[in-house]
């Protein structure tokens, strides 16, 4: 597991950084050696915030923890990690990643979900700016708004963030 740690409105000293690793270190047994993890913590001013998320091939695990204690918060997220994994190991499997190590997961829940797509939604790309698809975003009082980029010609969606600001995703394929 190759992990990155970096920090947010606040300085990690490097007895934090080792804390962290030392946590993280038990989805060690999860990952290959060339998975990337990377580990974003962010200070509030009630606590912290650590984000981890695990590129593993074509797939993205993410861990969002706030709490008042640093290593409560990821100790958390280690925990958030594991639970993601059980959960949908037969899927993992499936989709032949061998960034992840199957036989360290426990099967402790059914994972053939199934997905009930209710409704199905087709439209044009109209082209656009980003600021003009936050302005189409706030008339429809949705929580995003898919719009073709008319600086880049792609295709981006635009969301409200919980802070009330926007964000913007560049979409792009992998080849």
């Amino acid at each position: 597991m190759i992990l990155q740690i970096n920090s947010n409105n606040y300085t990690l000293k490097e007895y934090m950084k080792e804390d962290i690793r030392k946590s993280l270190s038990k989805l060690d047994k999860f990952f290959s050696d060339d998975t990337q993890v990377n580990v974003t913590v962010t200070g509030r001013k009630n606590g912290y915030k650590v984000d981890t998320t695990v590129k593993a091939r074509n797939n993205i695990l993410k861990s969002e923890v706030e709490d008042r204690d640093l290593s409560a918060a990821v100790d958390s997220t280690v925990l958030k990690m594991e639970r993601q994994l059980e959960k949908n190991k037969t899927k993992l499997s499936k989709r032949n990643n061998d960034s992840i190590r199957y036989d360290n997961i426990n099967d402790t829940q059914d994972t053939d979900d199934v997905y009930n797509i209710v409704r199905n939604k087709s439209f044009e790309l109209v082209p656009m700016t980003a600021q003009e698809a936050c302005f189409q975003l706030e008339l429809l009082e949705h929580s995003f708004f898919v719009f073709l980029n008319s600086d880049t010609n792609t295709i981006n969606v635009v969301y409200k963030r919980d802070d009330g600001d926007y964000g913007l995703i560049d979409v792009r394929q992998i080849v």
